[in-house]
């Protein structure tokens, strides 16, 4: 990137068949990989290189001149740095413009808001550790951009397992750990393996990347008195955070925690009425768009979709469903696409996820919309139960009926081996009625 070249990443779980509608799309001129990775690119036909990383670094090591060399490079700070592709939740993934201007504002606001919040603390003795993808933008932007402008010390974690994870903590004596909710899950559900390491050092616990429940948040507090949970909300296209939390507000009661914090600086945000478009006050919920240094460009050769999300007045309308309370904390309902419409009203999926993921033998569960003759849509659950208990669609049904008004009921249960999931922890819907074992009762 300092050289003026434009960089891409793909997840290393990608098939042969993703990774060349990837570099079908951005066309790079080299492709940088490992010895486990190279057959990957046997079956695509490439008109660049394709770089061993390990032999590329060896060979550069070793061929290096002491005499440094410098080519004169002109780089302006809106010229493209980076195409980071979203998560394609609902449809197709899109590479996401981020320019120089973008990525290094974002690692300077990410320095200044972890120092403010830790005293004025210059950042040099905290050390955190990295189990999110860093070819992510959560994983860039925390780790790459933050973490190194802060001064900080990375512990990467090249393959994740919770005893890696635990034994990393104690061994590098880490303090902060950024992580997906799926992390936060496990920390709870484990709470006696967690018990077996030493993690005085670990002060906080930044979760982002999807929704986190209640009762997750409740769970985890309780157990963990002595780690402040936060959380943070952001966009591949606002290349990071939107919102962080306040460090020293944030446990001061159940809302704040709940929330995903309040903006950080140089961003501004507004809700909007879904379909009017016109400015809600608080706690009404509506679209959330915001502005900002961070916010990208647009979308990589499509127009129509960049015309789509960046409105004339540079608002970045995020199709999330969020309302912003009193003390200008952010809370996330839902994504708008992604709410059922049951007769005349509307059901958000994330709500009936998180009171489902607070039944004892549920271990996972998702819900999306079903279609229906007389109601247009009812809510359908995919479940993940506990293979030790033997609880059927019909308990589900009435456990959720008692907890919502009818028109929330849950009136459709599959049974499935796992939620889809993306590596920050979204719940990939395009994917959910491809899932085929269909509960015969139902």
């Amino acid at each position: 990137m300092s050289m003026g070249a434009i960089f891409t990443t793909a997840n290393p779980l990608y098939s042969t068949e993703e990774l060349q509608c990837q570099i079908q799309d951005s066309n790079p001129v080299l492709v940088f990989t490992t010895h486990e990775l190279k057959s990957k690119f046997d079956g695509i036909i490439l008109k660049n290189r394709v770089l061993l990383v390990e032999e590329f670094m060896y060979n550069l090591l070793v061929s290096s001149s002491n005499t440094p060399t410098s080519i004169p490079i002109n780089i302006k700070l809106d010229d493209v740095a980076a195409l980071m592709y979203s998560s394609g939740t609902t449809g197709k993934s899109k590479a996401v413009v981020c320019s120089h201007r973008n990525l290094v504002s974002m690692g300077g606001l990410l320095r200044h808001v972890w120092n403010t919040e830790g005293g004025g603390d210059d950042g040099s003795n905290d050390v955190y550790m990295c189990v999110v993808p860093l070819f992510h933008m959560f994983g860039l932007s925390m780790m790459v951009c933050g973490v190194l402008a802060a001064r900080s010390t990375a512990v990467i974690v090249t393959k994740y397992s919770v005893e890696e994870m635990l034994s990393g903590i104690e061994r590098y004596k880490v303090t902060r750990l950024p992580v997906a909710p799926p992390v936060v899950v496990q920390m709870v559900r484990l709470q006696n393996k967690m018990n077996k390491y030493n993690l005085k050092s670990l002060k906080e616990v930044i979760c982002s990347g999807a929704p986190l429940g209640n009762d997750h948040i409740e769970r985890f507090c309780k157990i963990y008195p002595q780690i402040n949970l936060t959380q943070c909300y952001g966009l591949t296209e606002t290349n990071g955070p939107i919102t962080l939390c306040d460090g020293r507000s944030r446990t001061t009661t159940r809302a704040i925690t709940a929330s995903v914090g309040r903006l950080i600086p140089s961003m501004e945000a507004k809700i909007i009425h879904v379909k009017t478009g016109k400015p809600l006050p608080p706690f009404c919920s509506g679209e959330l768009c915001v502005r900002g240094v961070p916010v990208t460009q647009g979308y990589f050769k499509n127009a129509e979709a960049t015309l789509l999300a960046i409105d004339k007045d540079g608002w970045l309308h995020t199709g999330d469903l969020c309302f912003i309370d009193k003390f200008g904390f952010v809370h996330i309902v839902d994504r708008i696409k992604e709410l059922i419409k049951y007769k005349a009203y509307q059901v958000a999926p994330a709500e009936l996820e998180e009171i489902l993921s607070g039944h004892p033998e549920i271990i996972d569960a998702a819900v999306t919309s079903y279609p229906d003759e007389e109601a247009g849509e009812i809510p359908m659950a995919y479940v993940v139960r506990n293979k030790k208990r033997k609880i059927e669609g019909e308990d589900i049904m009435a456990f959720m009926a008692n907890k919502v008004a009818p028109y929330k009921k849950i009136r459709k249960v599959v049974f499935v081996e796992c939620i889809p999931r993306s590596p920050s922890g979204k719940i990939l819907r395009k994917n959910l009625k491809a899932l085929t074992k269909i509960s015969p009762k139902l």
